[in-house]
């Protein structure tokens, strides 16, 4: 899977990752994630490797200046 964006969000929490990516079929899905915010290739990786499904709607309209 190869990252083509990610936007950071942060709270109270932690840091959050969402990451528009390109599948090994040639399709676009979204993963979001908990990252530690210390390096950013690393935590896009993360996201990219662990992070749960996100929904494509929101997705598309998260990323919607892409489109």
């Amino acid at each position: 899977m190869t990252p083509l964006k990610v936007k950071w969000y942060e709270g109270r929490k932690g840091k959050v990752g969402i990451a528009k990516i390109l599948t090994d079929d040639g399709d676009t899905e979204y993963r979001i994630g908990p990252v530690d915010g210390f390096l950013e290739h690393m935590d896009v990786q993360q996201v990219v490797a662990w992070g749960v499904w996100f929904p494509t709607e929101a997705g598309d309209a998260l990323f919607l200046e892409e489109l």
